[in-house]
């Protein structure tokens, strides 16, 4: 059973399971490679899973969900990633605090530096809820890939914050490298959020790998996050 909190941010969901899925397509996207899965084991908004890509049994390589569906979930992966159609991956999930899908005709802003990938689900639960989605890239991106109802804007990342954070209910950010846009007065809301991303060895906040430090003290990226409401992380991010 599903328990949400009561301030429209996060939800909470049973303990991780462990399954297999299957790799139907596989594309190229950019810089990355995009493999579909189907699977009865797929992350609620927000969440991922952790998959066993590599020979070695304790090692495992986190999953951010570029899209989702009842029975079904794509990510991107790395270039030169060995998966082909066909193949049966080993998960556990999910992992991590779920978001709130989107409410009737909510205003999303996602912010990326680089890929958007991982933020490409908020913008489809709004925009099937009747609402809008904006997208700002810092760099060139296959813009063929997306959704052509998402809204795109390239350039200075803080500039066009500036102009568009106001009119945006929530807000969604992927950094790949440090930025001031972190700190900037136009996030510090408690609809702003970030995608940490610290190594997720166990997905059950056993190792401890994983923690972040927050206004509200340690927690753990793999239970609490990975996205963290921007506000709670201000001063130590």
């Amino acid at each position: 059973m599903k328990v949400c909190s009561s301030d429209y941010s996060m939800c909470y969901y049973p303990p991780v399971r462990h399954t297999n899925a299957h790799c139907t397509l596989t594309e190229l996207v950019g810089e990355h490679i995009r493999a579909h899965f189907d699977s009865d084991l797929v992350p609620s908004l927000g969440q991922f899973l952790l998959a066993r890509l590599t020979p070695y049994p304790y090692l495992r390589f986190p999953l951010f969900p570029s899209s989702l569906s009842l029975s079904s979930f794509s990510t991107d992966l790395p270039r030169d990633s060995i998966l082909t159609p066909g193949m049966m991956i080993d998960l556990i999930g999910p992992c991590g605090a779920a978001i709130e899908e989107s409410r009737e005709r909510e205003r999303v802003l996602l912010i990326a530096d680089d890929s958007p990938a991982v933020l490409l689900p908020f913008a489809s639960s709004a925009i099937a809820r009747a609402g809008a989605a904006t997208l700002i890239l810092a760099q060139p991106y296959p813009l063929d890939s997306l959704d052509p109802r998402i809204e795109i804007h390239r350039g200075d990342l803080i500039t066009l914050t500036n102009e568009l954070a106001p009119h945006a209910d929530r807000i969604f950010i992927h950094l790949s490298h440090p930025s001031p846009l972190t700190h900037h007065a136009s996030l510090v809301t408690h609809h702003a959020y970030t995608l940490l991303t610290p190594p997720t060895p166990c997905g059950v906040g056993a190792c401890h790998a994983c923690y972040i430090k927050t206004n509200h003290g340690h927690k753990m990226s793999c239970l609490d996050g990975p996205f963290f409401n921007l506000q709670s992380l201000i001063s130590n991010y």
